[in-house]
């Protein structure tokens, strides 16, 4: 007698309640363990790959004080809901309370990574068995668009993880009402959400609830257009949504041949992204119909005309993840056959995601030299100790964010007031060929008619003091 079926079928047994979650938590709070571990490193280490988390810290620090989520660093009064449509982040300022940091970010954001991930395993136990559902969830806790979303640090799309997971894991065992239910808080993270609710509509029609598919299908659609056409340009400074421009769509009817070279321009970066989103789950969630809603992301990533949104970097993949895992999910339940072979599925989508990981942000972790402090923590530390609190300071990219919590940070290309001090580290990458020879210089070409004094010079980091 055959012992396979039995133990396939065992591998693959349903498991309720407790049974279920208590490994998800497991899965989850070594996920987010790992991805607060790796920012931390980042963090000390002074590694800024953008503004983002200074432009965050600044909304937080905000929301924190009970003001209106104004932003120096994009511009002198920039009211940040006219650049993304992300209200729903003020549910996480009490976050900035216990700690007002821009670490405290970082660290929400590997909690809220962690949470979708057990919302993924949690969906992936109850329907695959223990074993399958701890190896999907680990798998997805580990994909590689988690580790770039993670690696360019906080982006208002952490916090949309959680709720499609939950909504995707809703179409996953049939409800449809919950999985509606769940979306909606994605219409007031982003923007372009709305047409990715749409498409949770569409998938719930599809699987006969038209009534209320159709109506979530138009109900994101008008969220959509409403944030993008009135919303977004009532509260932007210069009354339009800022991103219209960056799709080949806005250049259809004006030049349409310079629309389709666009469209095919980056070809082979478009393809490997799209393969690399499918790949994870051995193609195998392309056989449900929860992948259609990665379609509209996918759709304004391949027709922009800005590079980066074609890459596999950035935090721009990190929402057609917990997709692609449910689908998967969803496939492999489809069938008595495939549900049989879900261990197999499983085992191969951990080993994927570790092979991956080797190209990916937290391969760092097994580097020894990611573990010392680098060349950057003791010129950082002298520049901060010589600005005091509730300054006005212009800034590159690297101290903004260590600076926001307690001083008012400007970006240096704005046209920005006269600030106090001036911070520019000349190893920041943002300079181009040759970076600024002292801040004292710079801050006086920059500001006409100003004294400045430069009072640090440490490692690269310069700091220039004005004079009355």
């Amino acid at each position: 007698m055959s012992t396979t079926a039995p133990r396939a079928l065992l591998a693959t047994s349903p498991v309720r309640g407790r049974a279920a979650v208590v490994p998800a938590l497991g899965v989850g709070a070594v996920v987010a363990a790992l991805y607060a571990l790796w920012s931390w490193r980042q963090w000390s280490r002074f590694e800024v790959p953008s503004w983002d988390l200074g432009i965050f810290t600044q909304i937080f620090r905000a929301y924190a004080e009970l003001r209106s989520p104004v932003v120096p660093i994009k511009g002198p009064g920039f009211m940040i809901l006219g650049d993304h449509w992300h209200p729903l982040l003020a549910v996480l300022a009490p976050a900035y309370w216990i700690s007002g940091s821009g670490m405290t970010l970082l660290v929400v954001q590997a909690l809220l990574v962690g949470l979708s991930v057990v919302v993924v395993t949690v969906c992936a136990v109850r329907h695959l068995g223990r074993l399958s559902g701890i190896g999907i969830g680990l798998a997805y806790g580990l994909s590689w668009g988690l580790q770039s979303a993670v690696a360019s640090q906080f982006h208002e799309i952490a916090l949309a993880l959680p709720f499609l997971a939950a909504s995707l894991a809703a179409l996953v065992r049939r409800d449809h009402r919950a999985a509606a239910l769940w979306s909606l808080p994605l219409l007031l993270v982003k923007e372009d959400l709305g047409l990715t609710v749409t498409m949770i509509g569409v998938v719930i029609a599809i699987r006969g609830a038209r009534r209320l598919g159709i109506g979530l299908a138009v109900a994101g659609v008008l969220a959509f257009l409403l944030t993008t056409n009135v919303i977004l340009p009532a509260l932007n400074p210069d009354g339009v949504w800022d991103y219209a421009d960056d799709s080949i769509v806005s250049q259809v009817f004006s030049d349409p041949g310079a629309a389709l070279n666009s469209l095919f321009t980056g070809f082979g970066h478009k393809l490997v992204l799209i393969v690399l989103v499918v790949a994870i789950t051995g193609f195998l969630a392309v056989r449900s119909p929860l992948v259609l809603i990665t379609l509209p992301t996918f759709a304004w990533r391949l027709t922009s005309d800005v590079p980066f949104h074609w890459s596999t970097d950035w935090h721009y993949s990190a929402v057609l993840m917990p997709i692609v895992f449910l689908a998967l999910v969803d496939a492999l339940i489809s069938s008595p056959t495939w549900k049989a072979r879900a261990p197999w599925f499983a085992g191969a989508a951990v080993v994927m995601a570790a092979i991956v990981t080797t190209q990916f942000p937290l391969w760092k972790l097994t580097e020894g030299e990611y573990w010392s402090p680098g060349g950057r923590p003791e010129g950082a530390a002298v520049a901060l100790a010589a600005i005091p609190d509730d300054a006005r300071v212009v800034s590159d990219i690297t101290l903004m964010a260590y600076l926001a919590p307690r001083t008012e940070v400007y970006w240096m290309g704005n046209d920005n007031p006269v600030p106090d001090f001036v911070v520019l580290f000349q190893g920041s990458g943002i300079y181009g060929g040759t970076p600024p020879a002292d801040a004292e210089t710079w801050a006086e070409e920059r500001f006409p008619g100003t004294d400045f004094t430069q009072v640090v010079d440490a490692d690269g980091f310069l700091v220039a003091e004005r004079r009355p």
